[in-house]
């Protein structure tokens, strides 16, 4: 009997790390070279985000129009992007996919605290965080990134939640050169 529970165990085991590996594999990979296209007519403003960060007007209108890359490498367990603007130069983010909260220490930002995971259906990488804004609240900012057009463009989606409830929200665009 002991042995008769000991293999439908390490066969549940099997099962289980099997699906996990199917999933893993059915992900998207979002690695690659991308650059900003500032003219997508799917994209969307950013402003009202950075305007409740406390970023003066003319700093947000740079950043909403400035050029920007993405150096994406991903893994299994990890995302790492390595940002490229004018104004910030080279910046890295390396995402942890494991759901837990990390503290990243970002140049220029400070410390951040990061949680990053797959959606449900393992289309999206999902990454919440806590910035401080300037009248002290303590929002979520939530992004979604995800493919569309067989792999050619990157859509990453910005949602700014408040304690009082308000919502910003703004959408950029990416796309392989």
């Amino acid at each position: 009997m002991a042995r008769c529970c000991r293999v439908l165990f390490v066969l549940s085991l099997m099962i289980a790390m099997g699906e996990h590996l199917l999933q893993a594999a059915d992900r998207p990979n979002l690695s690659g070279f991308w650059t900003l296209d500032l003219k997508a007519p799917e994209a969307s403003s950013m402003d009202a985000l950075l305007e409740a960060q406390g970023i003066p007007m003319i700093m947000r209108k740079v950043m909403d129009t400035m050029s920007m890359t993405q150096d994406i490498a991903q893994t299994d367990k990890t995302l790492t992007i390595k940002f490229n603007t004018a104004l910030f130069g080279n910046q890295t983010l390396p995402l942890i996919l494991d759901g837990g909260t990390h503290i990243l220490d970002i140049e220029k930002l400070g410390k951040i605290e990061f949680r990053s995971v797959w959606d449900k259906n393992g289309t999206s990488i999902v990454t919440t965080m806590k910035p401080a804004t300037q009248d002290n609240q303590k929002p979520v900012w939530t992004s979604w990134r995800y493919l569309k057009d067989e792999g050619g463009t990157l859509i990453v989606d910005h949602l700014l939640t408040f304690d009082d409830g308000r919502k910003l929200t703004g959408k950029r665009v990416f796309r392989k050169p």
